[in-house]
């Protein structure tokens, strides 16, 4: 990926995490934690896409707080998205275990996702 094309090709690959996380989530036999990963995953991309839009290395991690931090400092205003940070569990610990509880949350977290890859599609068309 070339820097110019980063915060683009982040997105993209954002947005395909955010189709997949839907798809596992409505499927006949929905795959919950899954679909928390690929909905992070979109979250994780979306951010990394925003810092790099605004020309800052990102660190590769995936914790959504220490990105959202990082955005928060630069003056962007993150503060609808905080929430977004419910998803962090899903980045690593819920890949190796069995969750018996469902995922209530995952469609006020879905919506949320999108509005934030909505808020960095239009930064990006805003150049």
């Amino acid at each position: 990926m070339s820097p110019t094309d980063m915060p683009r090709d982040l997105l993209m690959l954002a947005e395909g995490d955010y189709r997949a996380a839907l798809i596992l989530a409505h499927a006949d036999d929905p795959q919950m934690i899954a679909a928390g990963f690929h909905l992070q995953q979109a979250v994780e991309k979306s951010l990394k896409a925003w810092l790099a839009l605004k020309g800052m290395d990102y660190p590769k991690t995936h914790d959504l707080s220490l990105l959202l931090r990082l955005l928060e400092d630069e003056g962007e205003n993150i503060e609808a998205f905080w929430s977004l940070l419910e998803l962090n569990p899903f980045a690593i610990q819920f890949r190796y275990e069995v969750a018996g509880e469902p995922f209530p949350r995952f469609e006020h977290l879905a919506r949320l996702a999108e509005k934030l890859l909505v808020a960095v599609r239009f930064l990006l068309a805003r150049g």
